[in-house]
């Protein structure tokens, strides 16, 4: 019988429920990650390369090439490709970080042996022909020219630089002027390079059905496809500004950009996930201290955050937002204010426990279902990380004291290490 006048006890969620992963290898030696789990026949499938900025001479030749692999092959035409994939209801989609490319495929499991012979021709037979191209690079160059209007963009662009140096792959932002200097020719030597069978990882997840293995092989095991370039994600070290202060000037902005940003650890450092606590504390949700104090009692933003970035060789540790440009200096102020608050104090349980709280169903959130799990599992590739990762973060938040905290706020929240970028009048 429910006793309806006595209040629950109140726990914190437990027990992540973390799908099985196995291990398997196609003929050639690709890596196949796959993760089975769901109740529908749809299956998942991200083909992942060695062909990020890092790997590339120049800006933009690594998204370009990743966004042409669409655009037609030496059999079909772009038209004909979104027409098939349309047909058989799946989705196929691409993006290019840092480190890495990747093409990512949802589809009905009884449809793969139809679409994957169309995965096949996309990566080994792009055409990479000139109109394509011209119509991608016109299409980026005016996306990037609307993006250099907003302040947020040119603070977020200035503040890799600052912290990497413009020479620097993780601080290499591209130019309007590197629209007119990227060719084709650089398009098709990037693809031949780094569009290889020994630098692609497979992820599948969902019920892809008992031949996909013999299907993946089919189409993509052959060792028709495979070069001698090295997988190598190796960086030469950042040089930072000597200046601790950036003022990009845009004299009709409405709002000034804030980026207050320091080199950081990286998601294989020891202090990683309890550092990963603290930032959500200090500005990593709706509940935290910067949101309480530049939004909620001071009024000086509509929204702002703080964020950790783990690249493969660096970190970043930084606050964003925007505020009224008169309002700048007090806004900057409040953050390092916020900073030492915490370097000082301990913090209550009460706030801590409603932190714990949210992180673990956060992470519970992140990690159900085979789809969600793959996602989770793409952010651990080159860290030498597996599945345990998320049973110790879920350790971690668990275990974690406001001593703690307090610890690693005199650690990493130091104002001298922090650089202000600000974008605006």
């Amino acid at each position: 019988m429910l006793k309806r006048k006595e209040i629950p006890a109140f726990a914190l969620p437990t027990g992540l429920n973390i799908l099985e992963q196995k291990e398997l290898t196609l003929n050639n030696g690709i890596p196949v990650h796959f993760i089975q789990g769901g109740t529908q026949n749809v299956a998942k499938l991200d083909f992942v390369f060695a062909a990020g900025v890092v790997q590339s001479d120049k800006p933009l030749v690594a998204a370009i090439t990743n966004t042409l692999l669409q655009e037609g092959t030496t059999t079909m035409s772009a038209f004909e490709i979104a027409e098939k994939i349309d047909f058989y209801g799946a989705f196929l989609g691409q993006s290019t970080n840092y480190h890495h490319a990747q093409i990512t495929l949802y589809s009905l499991s009884k449809y793969l042996p139809n679409i994957l012979p169309i995965i096949e021709d996309i990566i080994k037979k792009p055409a990479l022909n000139q109109h394509e191209f011209d119509v991608i690079l016109a299409k980026k160059k005016q996306d990037f020219q609307v993006d250099s209007e907003k302040v947020k963009t040119l603070a977020h662009r200035k503040s890799q630089e600052v912290l990497f140096g413009a020479a620097h792959p993780y601080g290499r932002v591209a130019k309007l002027h590197h629209f007119d200097e990227i060719t084709l020719a650089d398009i098709r030597a990037f693809h031949k390079k780094q569009y290889a069978s020994n630098l692609c990882t497979i992820i599948v997840s969902g019920q892809p059905g008992d031949e996909l293995l013999s299907l993946l092989n089919r189409y993509l095991g052959g060792k028709d496809w495979s070069n001698q370039t090295a997988d190598k994600h190796e960086v030469a070290l950042p040089k930072a500004s000597k200046e601790h202060f950036h003022h990009e000037k845009k004299e009709n902005a409405v709002q000034s950009a804030i980026r207050i940003v320091r080199p950081c650890i990286t998601k294989d450092h020891p202090d990683y996930l309890s550092l990963f606590i603290l930032n959500t504390l200090f500005g990593g949700y709706f509940g935290s201290r910067l949101m309480n104090n530049l939004r909620e009692e001071k009024g000086l933003t509509y929204g702002i955050s703080s964020y950790m970035v783990s690249f493969l060789k660096a970190g970043v540790l930084g606050i964003s937002t925007e505020v009224v440009a008169d309002k700048r200096a007090l806004a900057v102020e409040e953050i390092f204010n916020e900073m030492d608050e915490l370097k000082k104090n301990h913090i209550k349980e009460e706030e801590l426990t409603r932190v714990k709280n949210y992180l673990l169903g956060d992470l519970m959130r992140n990690l159900d279902g085979p789809f969600a799990v793959s996602d989770a599992f793409r952010g651990l590739l080159g860290f030498n990380l597996d599945f345990k990762y998320f049973t110790q973060l879920e350790q971690t938040i668990k275990e974690i004291t406001p001593a703690k905290i307090k610890d690693l706020a005199n650690k990493y929240l130091v104002r001298d290490d922090f650089y202000v970028v600000i974008a605006g009048k």
